[in-house]
């Protein structure tokens, strides 16, 4: 589990940064620009969003698949062919998005903002989802060839740089500035990944990409496996903006702004979920694809380290809710705190499906994982915007954890029987003894009145979860794992000490 504790410390670190800066971010929106600034902000985003589902076209998993299995075969004339062949295709691709979004920026304005008026930000964002386009296929040859250490490092100093970039726009054009910097900022993301990988890793893995040719069959094993991810992918983004859409008509821009507060929180200890089982489990897996035993192991050991990680951090935001919220946004957005605990507990059911379903990627399950994908989002947006002058952005939140409780019961049932997937047994022991504990202290965390004793008993849980469900080998590895960070932290300055005497 030692290779697995390294790359999800290199992620931890990436979206500590990420978590850190992006909620300071927040903080900074929301006291310049006010829930209605925040409101249009989130939804120009939201359409961003939309926009990286056709611009990347399920190039996520199967690109990374491709260069962990030409990796792990040592085939550098395929892994650079490869690369050459989808920078020249989704660039092309890309490009024509970009036109489109230009020649068709006012009726988009109209989907998107319910207004005309804001038919400059979409062509802004349409050059941002291009730039950010070329970001994500650098950050996918790092991944694929599992050097997370550089993926990681791009993005602590790309998000820096970004937050600088924002604040600047912000200052000198408020709302059109915000817009305006995340365009700036997935431009120094690209051209910092860039270098990096020149400098750094094309040497160590044969990279020359800009010496290979084009090849067809590269691009037709592509698309082959990206069509399932690219349906599913463009339906969830234009489904998800549908539902903020809907929002903004029933419920008005502000309504969208405090649904943001709630999905921003979320979304970035998210990503850190996201980008360890993506950024490691699919080159990881992708290159086992033929021990289904091993396969089956790294996911036990993936859901276990993800479980003693989320859980105890989830519980800690929801009993902190009335510091945090008003630190990192205002007291005008403490109205969505009490619809809270179903977002967190929703990303806790989410986070256990995605590894119960994320071997069907590798293994080319591909039929399964994209009924369940497309039903998913379906039954989610039916149901928010059916339900959503009755109960509000409440429809929303609550949703979510309802749509993934029911399929958490599928993917136990039925789905594990596709992909070979079986609970180990000490990972069974721990959800028999996690689980009670769990709830008790998202309880605690949402009833009890006083701050204070509510902290102190969420305190309690959160250490008697972080000793009670680890076994005496992972508490070890923990620790050698910790050690070993510690002595590379320190190594600079232990070379330091020993050059002057």
């Amino acid at each position: 589990m030692l290779d697995l504790l390294e790359a999800y410390g290199f992620f931890g670190l990436q979206h500590g940064s990420a978590v850190f800066l992006g909620l300071l971010r927040s903080k900074i929106l929301a006291a310049t620009l006010g829930p209605f600034g925040v409101g249009i902000f989130s939804q120009a985003n939201a359409f961003f969003t939309l926009l990286q589902g056709f611009f990347i076209l399920g190039l996520g998993g199967s690109l990374t698949k491709m260069i962990a299995e030409t990796r792990a075969r040592e085939d550098y004339d395929g892994l650079n062919q490869t690369i050459l062949t989808v920078l020249l295709a989704y660039g092309l691709l890309g490009l024509l998005f970009v036109i489109l979004s230009a020649v068709f920026a006012e009726p988009l304005a109209r989907f998107a903002f319910n207004s005309a008026a804001y038919w400059s930000y979409i062509i802004i964002v349409g050059l941002t989802a291009y730039a950010w386009l070329f970001y994500q296929e650098m950050l996918i040859i790092f991944r694929g060839l599992m050097q997370w250490r550089e993926a990681s490092l791009v993005a602590i100093v790309g998000n820096g740089i970004n937050l600088l970039i924002m604040v600047i726009c912000i200052l000198l054009w408020k709302v059109w500035g915000a817009v305006l910097s995340l365009l700036l900022s997935q431009v120094v993301s690209f051209l910092l990944s860039f270098w990096l990988l020149v400098r750094s890793t094309a040497r160590r893995h044969q990279i020359r990409f800009w010496k290979a040719r084009p090849q067809w069959q590269v691009l037709r094993s592509l698309v082959d496996f990206a069509g399932p991810l690219t349906v599913m992918n463009l339906l969830g983004t234009l489904l998800y903006l549908t539902i903020r859409s809907q929002v903004i008509r029933q419920l008005g821009a502000e309504a969208n702004g405090l649904y943001q507060a709630a999905y921003s929180v979320s979304y970035a200890y998210m990503g850190f979920i996201n980008t360890a089982i993506w950024g490691y489990g699919i080159p990881k897996l992708s290159s086992l694809k033929e021990d289904v035993a091993e396969v089956v192991r790294i996911q036990n050991n993936s859901l276990r380290l993800g479980w003693l990680t989320l859980v105890p951090f989830t519980i800690a935001l929801l009993a902190g809710r009335e510091i945090w919220i008003p630190l990192l946004f205002s007291s005008a957005f403490l109205s969505v705190a009490p619809l809270f605990i179903w977002q967190l507990m929703g990303d806790v059911i989410f986070f256990i499906r995605m590894n119960i379903l994320i071997s069907m990627v590798p293994l080319e399950k591909m039929r399964n994982y994209f009924f369940e994908g497309v039903t998913y989002w379906i039954l989610w947006t039916a149901f928010s915007v059916f339900f959503l002058n009755r109960w509000g952005i409440g429809a929303v939140i609550g949703g979510y954890f309802l749509i993934n409780l029911i399929f958490l019961a599928f993917d136990l049932t039925i789905q594990s029987r596709v992909n070979g997937f079986r609970l180990r047994q000490d990972n069974l022991l721990m959800f028999l003894k996690g689980v009670p504990l769990t709830g008790l202290g998202y309880l605690i965390a949402q009833f009890v009145p006083s701050l204070f004793l509510r902290l102190a008993l969420c305190s309690v849980i959160i250490l008697v979860l972080l000793i009670w469900l680890p076994g005496e080998q992972e508490k070890r590895n923990g620790l050698a794992y910790l050690h070993q960070l510690l002595l590379r932290l320190l190594a600079p300055f232990r070379k330091q000490s020993k050059s002057n005497p």
